[in-house]
């Protein structure tokens, strides 16, 4: 059994290699900027179509006549790209797929901004302060806020290694570890673009019936990302029991235990309604920093001599 684990092992970890490259990773990001300056393009047309034409249809008319909510597209496309960056973060290192985490929940809420200022483009609402410009305002305040914070965490997670992790850094269970993970990305991988599609074809149809058969619009600043988050959670978790082979150190397994909390904040913020939503991204996010600290500084307290990475 364990000469079959090494061997898909050996055969998967050329696979994730080649797929998370700097080669793929640059065509992946060409791929991004083309959709989304497509995608751009022809929401700005729907948009024109639907402001000028006296009868454009239904799915036109849908679209609406603010040319704001044009922009909200392509950084769509630039979102679902983060997402899998998150995915091929995984092997790498905790903290930095914790940062991903926290870098795309303060996407969403920038994005979020674009599609609700389209909305109450009406300057007598912006200049009153009205209740729904209030929570624009408040998600994009805590968009800025999550980008400072994630500066923070990252700078933090340079973190002092003691002494026997040190010599150990590259020893044969963490390279197993390292492989294992390489593992869960692959499959992670599959399950990303199956999300993908299952949540795409859901939002397509309920648009559609929202058009036709009428009832409310459906949101997409949940659709996808509320999967994602709870996957993200069950992987943390799985990670997390892991690493305990590698070292069962107290303070370790606290920290990993204390991401995954960060974890489910953030998945509950994503689906929380205002005002709500932000303040629990801003205690997910802030959770992570605190945690780092306290692991840092308990790691000098042990190892004063240990060297900071």
């Amino acid at each position: 059994m364990h000469t079959v684990v090494k061997r898909t092992e050996d055969f998967l970890t050329p696979i994730y290699l080649w797929l998370f490259s700097a080669h793929q990773q640059s065509r992946l990001e060409h791929l991004i900027v083309k959709l989304s300056v497509a995608s751009f393009l022809v929401h700005v047309s729907l948009v024109f179509l639907a402001s000028t034409l006296p009868h454009p249809g239904r799915l036109i008319e849908a679209v609406g006549t603010s040319y704001l909510s044009a922009i909200y597209t392509p950084f769509s496309f630039i979102l679902f790209y983060e997402a899998l960056m998150l995915i091929g973060a995984i092997p790498k290192s905790t903290t930095r797929s914790i940062a991903k985490q926290f870098e795309i929940v303060s996407l969403i809420f920038i994005r979020k901004f674009f599609k609700d200022i389209a909305h109450l483009a009406d300057g007598g609402k912006i200049v009153s302060l009205s209740p729904e410009i209030r929570h624009v305002l408040l998600d994009v305040c805590a968009g800025l806020l999550m980008f400072l914070l994630v500066s923070v965490f990252l700078r933090a997670a340079q973190k002092r290694m003691p002494p026997q992790e040190e010599a150990s850094a590259k020893s044969a269970e963490l390279l197993k570890f390292i492989k294992r993970k390489e593992f869960i990305a692959l499959g992670l991988t599959a399950l990303f673009f199956v999300l993908v599609i299952s949540n795409l074809s859901a939002y397509v149809g309920q648009v559609y019936s929202n058009v036709y058969q009428g009832g409310a619009p459906p949101d997409p600043n949940t659709f996808f990302y509320t999967d994602l988050f709870t996957v993200m959670i069950f992987t943390d978790v799985l990670i997390v029991i892991l690493s305990i082979v590698v070292s069962d150190s107290y303070e370790l397994v606290f920290r990993n235990e204390a991401f995954v909390i960060s974890t489910i904040l953030l998945r509950f913020s994503i689906t929380a309604a205002p005002p709500y939503a932000a303040p629990l991204a801003l205690a997910g996010i802030t959770f992570g920093i605190v945690t780092v600290l306290v692991y840092n500084y308990n790691m000098q307290m042990r190892w004063p001599k240990s060297r900071v990475i």
